[in-house]
């Protein structure tokens, strides 16, 4: 099971060979003799490619949770001797990281003895959404929820937006700046397909002010966004949770217009969560919206 899911993760004998530290062959040995036992065929070989088979996406899904319950259960009994009696796994966005999270976790600990907290960063929502989905991790900060069926959410906040400009630019020591004030400027953004329900929104705020900006550069992460800020590059829009990272030669500027903000929501499973996220749940505040289940 673990040499189908690491195929499915690489899609490369090679490299799923190389990730599980056994050879080619022992791998093509292993996923045959699963298909031969279940009677169906997992994988489509290919001299170009390979892929996964419309079974073997509905495979994957389940092996993915079964891994995760495993590892789970083995954390819970190399816990039990060092007297831990709960471990939460949560996975943000950076925002969440550098926003409301961390009060949460501290409000949660308190209640909890013996608890153990792992943090795991994610890039975008599609991960989390994913690590979800499998038991990964249990809770997750998110900007949006694509299936609504399967995970349910309750709003955190609704956050205003800051500008991230370079020391020497103009309006480096105002208050605060009207979006519409931005709009001769260069902008970095996150690429589309990093988060586009994000990107769009940027866009589409930037549209109501009555520009569209004009990009040159993208960052994958915050701080690389705030190097090519500082490189003198453009400038940057971000949400206010992310306004406690600094960076030398960037200012941090509050944006005006109300009309840009974004939400943030916490992500569980509907179904088949771990007792500790009810505990979490209850222990959080219940924010101004639910889409729970």
């Amino acid at each position: 099971m673990r040499a189908f899911v690491a195929l499915a993760d690489h899609l490369h004998f090679g490299r799923a060979a190389a990730s599980l530290g056994i050879s080619q062959p022992a791998l093509s040995q292993q996923l045959s003799k699963l298909e031969s036992e279940m009677e169906v065929e997992l994988i489509i070989r290919t001299s170009r490619e390979v892929s996964l088979s419309p079974v073997g996406e509905l495979f994957l899904d389940g092996c993915r949770r079964t891994l995760a319950e495993a590892l789970r259960t083995t954390e819970i009994v190399r816990d039990a001797p060092l007297g831990v009696n709960a471990r939460l796994i949560v996975g943000s966005l950076g925002a969440g990281a550098n926003g409301p999270l961390p009060h949460m976790i501290s409000s949660f600990r308190e209640s909890v003895d013996g608890l153990i907290v792992e943090l795991h960063h994610h890039p975008n929502n599609a991960t989390l959404e994913r690590d979800i989905l499998d038991g990964s991790i249990d809770v997750g900060v998110v900007r949006s929820i694509s299936n609504e069926q399967l995970i349910a959410s309750r709003k955190l906040l609704d956050e205003p937006f800051i500008v991230y400009l370079p020391d020497a630019h103009p309006a480096a020591d105002r208050a605060s700046i009207k979006l519409q004030e931005l709009a001769d400027e260069d902008f970095i953004l996150w690429p589309r397909y990093h988060g586009p329900w994000y990107y769009d929104r940027v866009i589409a705020g930037c549209q109501r002010a009555g520009f569209t900006p004009r990009i040159t550069g993208y960052g994958t992460s915050l701080e690389s966004q705030l190097a090519l800020v500082s490189a003198g590059i453009g400038l940057t829009l971000q949400a206010a949770s992310n306004q406690s990272i600094r960076r030398e030669g960037v200012r941090c500027i509050p944006l005006a217009d109300s009309d840009l903000s974004s939400p943030l929501w916490l992500a569980y499973r509907r179904w088949h969560r771990p007792k500790i996220v009810d505990r979490f749940l209850d222990a959080s505040s219940p924010g101004r919206g639910t889409r729970s289940g």
